[in-house]
């Protein structure tokens, strides 16, 4: 199962209010790399779990996701580090340091 794959089922895994405390503590950007790639029925998972205030800064950020190029390996780490974020015995800071877009080589 590839990294976005856990970090979902561990959402689907972890108690309601686990999984809510750990998203809402969790980075819109780190969250929004991982969402921009989701399917419709695991965007809707995460959102409804949120909030309105986070959803709505989640919506806007997964917008400008459009706009940045990261490579498969950038987002299987941040996948990874909100899996285990997620589902660990403690939650983990941001992911954020593996946020590093793609450059632009042509």
């Amino acid at each position: 199962m590839d990294a976005p794959s856990l970090f979902f089922e561990a959402v689907r895994s972890a108690p309601r209010a686990t999984a809510q405390s750990r998203l809402l503590a969790t980075a819109d950007r780190d969250l929004a790399a991982v969402l921009s790639i989701a399917c419709a029925e695991d965007l809707a998972l995460v959102l409804a779990l949120v909030g309105p205030a986070k959803k709505k800064r989640l919506e806007e950020e997964i917008a400008r996701m459009r706009h940045v190029r990261l490579s498969p390996a950038t987002l299987e780490r941040i996948a990874t580090h909100l899996s285990v974020h997620v589902s660990g015995d403690k939650p983990l800071g941001p992911a954020s340091r593996y946020f590093k877009p793609a450059r632009d080589d042509d």
